[in-house]
């Protein structure tokens, strides 16, 4: 016969299994968790019983999350090599963000062509002066080699290089490298001899984001093709392990109500 106590015992057993049940935990790209998060309140909010957990720790480190099977979902700002997506993820398109160089609010620099930008991250320009700016020397801020933001961004402007049959980076090794998005933000919005990239996405007035080759960085211009510097957002899932609570997520991230939720915090919906 059961006693009161193990009566209770049984019962918060049971509430916090079906809480576990219904936890999704989402890992990978920091750009892309930004709009994520945003999709995963407004989600719970209307599914109270669902809670999910978003984490950016960039989009390598969210792959293999996935394919270790510690995430239920993966997030990436780039595509997937054969030898990621193999033998068992799948990817769905999520959103499409530009990536956004960005400098101080107070330099005077508007725009910046390809070719200033790769010899700028060569270490080839090195002053503001070079490209119509003060006399300041450049500290030039670029994300770790596990970022897809950093994988996007020297694929586009041809900073990656082959060496014995491997591809790596062209990258200055003197330049400032840094975990997250946030952080090159953060550090850009304070120092007037910095530049950096972000994902379009979280621009903000903190900074001041540059034209690209006379093109602004704008929705409107990534929309048209117009703004060039362009990279997908990924979801990744293993089709035949992924749960109830976290395909359902899935679904509404790519339903028309996630998509005009994307495009409202300055992402290019996925189907456009």
């Amino acid at each position: 016969m059961f006693t009161r106590s193990t009566l209770y015992a049984i019962i918060a057993g049971l509430s916090f299994t079906a809480s576990a049940e219904d936890t999704v935990t989402i890992t990978g790209s920091t750009s892309a968790s930004h709009i994520v998060e945003v999709l995963a309140e407004t989600y719970t909010k209307a599914t109270p019983d669902t809670n999910i957990e978003v984490q950016g720790i960039g989009s390598s480190a969210g792959i293999q999350a996935l394919k270790k099977g510690v995430s239920d979902l993966g997030m990436s700002s780039r595509y997937l090599n054969t030898d990621e997506i193999k033998p068992d993820v799948e990817t769905v398109l999520i959103a499409h963000d530009g990536i956004a160089m960005v400098v101080h609010k107070d330099n005077p620099v508007t725009n910046l062509s390809r070719e200033q930008i790769e010899q700028i991250y060569q270490g080839k320009i090195t002053n503001w002066k070079d490209v119509g700016g003060p006399d300041l020397s450049m500290a030039v801020v670029s994300r770790e080699n596990a970022s897809g933001s950093r994988f996007s961004f020297e694929d586009y402007m041809h900073l990656t290089r082959e060496i014995d049959g491997q591809v790596v980076s062209g990258v200055n090794p003197r330049v400032l490298v840094v975990n997250t998005n946030g952080t090159v933000k953060s550090l850009v919005s304070r120092n007037k001899h910095a530049i950096g990239y972000i994902s379009l996405g979280s621009v903000d007035d903190s900074v001041k984001a540059l034209s690209f080759d006379g093109v602004a960085p704008t929705l409107d211009n990534l929309e048209s093709g117009d703004y060039k510097i362009s990279r997908p957002f990924l979801m990744l899932y293993k089709p035949k392990k992924v749960a109830k609570p976290a395909k359902a997520f899935m679904d509404y991230v790519t339903s028309e109500n996630g998509q005009t939720l994307v495009e409202k915090y300055n992402y290019m919906p996925a189907h456009q």
